[in-house]
């Protein structure tokens, strides 16, 4: 799905990765991602669903399944961030079988080095350079369950070679957004983000729940 005039020129490319970890290893994962990518947008959805096992599995399932259907045009097309966390809502509702999960929905502009981002639940997420963090607060309440009606969007214009990471709450620790740098900068800033979130989650588990962590590298585009 692309929201953005077919005319305007993309000044950024943003790349993805992700890793999770199932509670007490046993698959399968309550927590998920799906990354769609194209020259002038991203879009990325981080899921963390209710409990852990077969059935969280399930649930995050359904909402990656219809996130993918949405930003295939395959359901009424979702035109703003806000629209589509609705969507996502309503699918677990209208299954009417108490499935909720957290959230952290995020669309990156490309054209515009523009971040929009809701997050709902139990994400820790960060907007990272080599000098600073930026902490994105998550909203409370739950996709499926009990939400806010009116969601607050978060709107950051990025720079090149920042880091947005996303946490879910099996990595949450005090000052992790300290620790994050150290796997995504100088001198392993070479390292793919996929390796880095694999590093991140096996390094900072705690065996109490599903883990996974979500990392986005924006690189501006030399014109």
């Amino acid at each position: 799905m692309n929201t953005i005039s077919t005319e305007a020129v993309p000044l950024i490319n943003v790349s993805h990765g992700y890793w999770s970890r199932p509670f007490r290893n046993t698959p399968p994962c309550g927590d998920g991602s799906s990354w769609a990518s194209g020259k002038q947008e991203s879009w990325l959805l981080v899921v963390d669903a209710i409990g852990h096992g077969p059935i969280a599995h399930r649930i995050a399932g359904v909402l990656l399944e219809a996130f993918q259907r949405i930003l295939k045009g395959k359901q009424s097309p979702a035109t703003s961030i806000d629209e589509l966390t609705s969507h996502l809502h309503k699918t677990l509702k209208e299954r009417n079988q108490g499935e909720q999960a957290a959230i952290v929905l995020c669309h990156f502009d490309h054209c515009n080095s523009q971040l929009n981002t809701i997050g709902i639940g139990s994400f820790e997420s960060f907007l990272l350079t080599e000098a600073s963090a930026i902490t994105l607060p998550s909203q409370s309440g739950m996709i499926g369950g009990c939400m806010r009606k009116h969601l607050s969007v978060q709107s950051h214009n990025l720079e090149d070679g920042t880091i947005l990471a996303v946490a879910s709450d099996g990595l949450r620790l005090p000052g992790i957004q300290m620790e994050i740098p150290k796997y995504v900068f100088a001198p392993d800033s070479n390292r793919s983000l996929q390796e880095s979130a694999k590093l991140i989650v096996n390094g900072f588990y705690k065996d109490h729940d599903d883990a996974s962590c979500s990392l986005a590298r924006i690189t501006q585009i030399q014109q």
